[in-house]
């Protein structure tokens, strides 16, 4: 079976066509809605259609159903691993614009490894550490690997854009209970053993203004959290990417973490960004709603949203805003 599948955009009407002439039945699914259900497409002869209003600036991932089974588009030479295990198509508007800085500096930063309590902590860090921030975020690995956060934060340091940091990656090893329930062992093991060892190893500034935490997803839900439960260990600023907080946690001492009465508990040092894609559904609506609570709140913070998904590209596309907000040239 040959398949062809064309997306023609027309105004912001993007149609997707797909050739299978013997398919009885052809899905398409992906960012569209957050990859929430799947979309029937509807045949016209040996062809299958279906139309999504896309902005011309948007980026897309997705994939089809033929009878059943999940392809990538056969006839589309743009796709992409998705970190979590497989991979994507990939459909891009004409206006999008991808504005990483994530090339080799001309100083790359200095990486090495510490085991701490079994788990293996990369670092990342400039020559002269001594005195520097700490920069901690989740999910370690996929930062350094998806992300290239050590590339993006040297070269915007050597563009003078940004402050350096030591960049601390922590890897978990049950992402759904230390991000949730377990958030409060969580935060204990990051500030009480790991950054003591970092520390030790780096000289890197102890000062809880001088200590960052980022993370995506989960990994941001977590960083709003721990800023708000740990004031005095988290004060230099969080850098929140498409962070999960329409997963609630809750707790019945701390509540939500969205609600006025936990974000008053953020130290007043700390710089907050905040950044999401529009089509991320319910994660969408729930930042939106954090950012109108922060304003009501008048509590200054950074954000920026861009026409994707929840996706390493949409994080990278935004990490150089992140960064450069979170953190600023000191005079």
């Amino acid at each position: 079976m040959v398949a062809l599948i064309l997306a023609t955009l027309i105004s912001n009407r993007v149609e997707f066509t797909a050739d299978f002439p013997t398919a009885k039945k052809v899905e398409i699914a992906g960012d569209f809605n957050a990859w929430t259900g799947t979309y029937p497409m509807e045949k016209q002869g040996s062809k299958w259609t279906r139309s999504f209003d896309l902005r011309p600036d948007a980026r897309i991932e997705y994939k089809l159903i033929v009878d059943g089974k999940w392809i990538l588009d056969p006839a589309n030479a743009k796709h992409i691993n998705n970190g979590v295990g497989g991979e994507n198509s990939i459909w891009i508007g004409p206006k999008y614009r991808f504005k990483a800085n994530e090339g080799t500096p001309k100083k790359p930063m200095n990486r090495s490894e510490i085991q701490v309590d079994g788990r293996t902590i990369t670092i990342f860090a400039p020559e002269k550490a001594v005195g520097l921030p700490i920069l901690i975020y989740g999910d370690g690995a996929n930062y350094e690997s998806f992300g290239n956060v050590q590339n993006v934060l040297a070269n915007l340091v050597e563009a003078k854009k940004t402050s350096s940091a030591v960049i601390v990656l922590v890897p978990p090893t049950d992402r759904m209970k230390e991000y949730g329930a377990e958030w409060k062992a969580y935060g204990e093991y990051v500030f009480h053993r790991v950054l003591p060892e970092v520390r030790k190893m780096t000289g890197a500034s102890s000062k809880a203004t001088d200590t960052y935490m980022g993370g995506s997803s989960l990994g941001g839900l977590i960083s709003l959290r721990l800023a708000e439960e740990f004031p005095n260990e988290l004060a230099g600023g969080i850098h929140c990417q498409s962070a999960a907080i329409q997963w609630r946690v809750l707790d019945l001492k701390f509540g939500d973490v969205a609600s006025r009465e936990s974000l008053k508990r953020i130290a007043p040092t700390c710089r907050i960004w905040i950044d999401w894609g529009v089509y991320e559904d319910a994660l969408s609506e729930a930042n939106e709603k954090l950012a109108t609570t922060l304003r009501a709140m008048h509590r200054p913070f950074g954000m920026l949203t861009t026409p994707e998904g929840h996706t390493w590209t949409a994080w990278r596309n935004r990490m150089v805003a992140g960064l450069r907000y979170t953190l600023p040239v000191k005079n």
